[in-house]
């Protein structure tokens, strides 16, 4: 399972070290590690089929305690490494498009390291190890959101994803000490099999700060604010964080140590959490104009479902969603790429204006924004019946609801940017058409694999009458967004606010599909006031460290004499307080 990582690695040193403004072969060299990746997670994963195959190399040691670098194969670890190696190789197929005109080995071998990176982290059985791929993937999304550093937006954004996510770092490291600690070994595999011989408090301990580092890493309530700034980054690189990657690392811990969260007993929390942020972020994503932005409130929405599946110890489920979700999501993040680049913009009203209907991305489009609704015969709806299998009636209650805002927001950004036929056709591309013809083919057809996931990882699915109850909602959701933002039937503003008892008085289905829209965006507008604080500070903060940073690097000048003036003074004061108090 080494090769697996050692690739990327060697692709990223390769591409730093050697390759400078090659473009076209670096952007060569990059897609054929991530095709060797691809296929030697294939190999791996057939060849570990229903097996778990541990390997481990020795590191260091310390006395008597040893370190290793301990790497686990099975189906859940080789199933996501092949995942993400497929999604990046169709991720660099489309960076050939869009960065073209970019400094390119920076870009590719950045990209590869993060693949590197990822797929360690993936298969890494050592909690140790799975720490150093975690904080791996975090300096590499800063360089990757801050690629066009000379930028003021991405440079800050880099900087605001970088210090939220150390709030999750820090809480993960202090899990692994207590859990090192109390079990004296940092693998996973050994830590989940001897639960029962450490006191609870341990477990819940330990477990909630786990949950908060996977809060943070994936987005969640309250840490949400970084993942909207970080769409500053290039499009690709949106695109790999957001699908199967550096977001899901989050949902990905959680079901690796699933047991241990299950024997803290803090799995309601998670799911409240969890539907708190999907509500959040569909009434956001109703007001967003960006596309990107757009896609990346839908990506916290589809990662709080995640975490649904795993507060109801859903994992299968949970790791099924992720599967489909990386599919769907890739490709609308290609084509809100390429509509970029060709168009000039990302504001989905100027789309609108320029023109998109009928152009060969609004197919793949329509597939996409259906995936997020889970509108059969799309995957995802096959993956919402695993997703709720565990839900209770208050669960199942609050998904309608989420379902319906879902397709709101989701059907409101298709009706607006192919609201207008396209005055000219859209330049095509192998780079562009491949993976998102690949991807929306997947999309489409992918949900018979449902059928077939219990061979991979145990999952269980069931088709009640919750299911099409949520299936009703979504589809009234692209219906109020048909009338509200296709045919123009109102402005929906906070200044429009109606009172839905006195609009259903005559129960006309217009004047209802106006108040409903006008409701949602006036609860809409308060969840964005309360969005907008949590961001400035954030942005608060990752000033003040650049601040006292630059403070700080005055100290540090050069000057032998002031160096050794300080140590001298300090050296006084510690004998001054030795001599006082002992």
């Amino acid at each position: 399972m080494l090769y697996l990582i050692v690739i990327p690695m060697l692709i990223s040193a390769i591409l730093i070290a050697v390759l400078r403004e090659r473009r076209l072969l670096s952007w060569a060299i990059a897609v054929a590690g991530a095709v060797v990746s691809f296929i030697v997670s294939a190999l791996l994963f057939s060849s570990y089929f229903n097996k778990n195959i541990i390997e481990s190399y020795t590191w260091f040691s310390i006395s008597s305690l040893n370190f290793s670098l301990s790497f686990i194969g099975n189906n859940l670890t080789l199933f996501m490494a092949l995942l993400v190696s497929f999604i990046s190789v169709m991720v660099l197929l489309f960076a050939g498009f869009y960065m073209r005109k970019e400094r390119q080995s920076r870009f590719y071998a950045e990209m590869s390291f993060f693949i590197f990176s990822m797929l360690g982290l993936v298969i890494s059985n050592s909690l140790l190890l799975f720490f150093i791929f975690w904080e791996f993937v975090g300096i590499t999304s800063y360089l990757l959101i801050g690629f066009w550093y000379d930028r003021e937006g991405p440079a800050v954004s880099s900087k605001k994803a970088l210090l939220i996510t150390r709030v999750g770092d820090l809480s993960f490291l202090a899990a692994i000490v207590i859990l090192f600690s109390s079990f004296h070994t940092f693998s996973i595999s050994n830590i989940l099999s001897s639960l029962s011989s450490v006191p609870h408090y341990v477990i819940i301990l330990s477990g909630s700060l786990l949950v908060i580092a996977a809060f943070s890493k994936a987005a969640q309530f309250p840490f949400y604010t970084w993942l909207i700034d970080a769409m500053e980054g290039p499009t690709p690189v949106s695109s790999l964080l957001h699908s199967a990657t550096m977001v899901a690392a989050g949902a990905y811990l959680l079901i690796r140590l699933l047991p241990l969260i299950s024997a803290a007993g803090i799995e309601e929390f998670i799911v409240i959490i969890a539907f708190i942020t999907a509500v959040a972020s569909a009434m956001l994503g109703l007001k967003e104009r960006h596309f990107k932005k757009i896609l990346a409130y839908s990506t916290i929405e589809s990662l709080a479902f995640m975490f649904m599946a795993i507060g109801t110890l859903n994992a299968g489920g949970a790791v099924f969603y992720l599967f489909t979700h990386a599919i769907f999501k890739s490709m609308l993040f290609f084509i809100s790429g390429v509509l970029a680049i060709l168009l000039g913009t990302y504001d989905i009203y100027e789309l609108k204006n320029k023109g998109t209907r009928n152009s060969w991305v609004m197919i793949p489009a329509i597939i996409g924004f259906a995936s997020i609704s889970a509108i059969p015969p799309f995957m995802s709806f096959f993956a919402h019946s695993a997703l709720t299998y565990n839900f209770n009636i208050y669960e199942d209650l609050t998904f309608v609801f989420v379902s319906f805002l879902t397709a709101l927001f989701s059907f409101r950004a298709l009706f607006v940017i192919f609201g207008k036929k396209a005055k000219k056709p859209l330049k095509k591309e192998f780079n562009t058409v491949f993976p998102i013809i690949t991807l929306a083919v997947l999309s489409t057809i992918g949900g018979a694999f449902l059928y077939f996931f219990d061979d991979i990882i145990k999952i269980s699915h069931a088709f009640d009458y919750f299911s099409f109850i949520s299936l009703a909602a979504a589809l009234i959701g692209v219906f109020v967004a048909y009338e509200i933002f296709y045919k123009d039937r109102a402005k929906v503003s906070s200044e429009h606010f109606y009172n839905i008892a006195n609009k259903l008085e005559n129960y006309r289905y217009e004047k209802f599909v106006i108040a409903l829209g006008n409701c949602m965006q006036f609860i809409g507008n308060g969840i964005a006031k309360f969005d907008k604080m949590l961001a400035n500070s954030a942005s608060v903060a990752a000033e003040s460290a650049f601040v006292l940073s630059s403070k700080t690097r005055e100290i540090e000048n050069g000057d032998a004499f002031r160096y050794i003036t300080a140590v001298v003074i300090g050296l006084i004061a510690f004998i001054i307080i030795a001599v006082i108090f002992v």
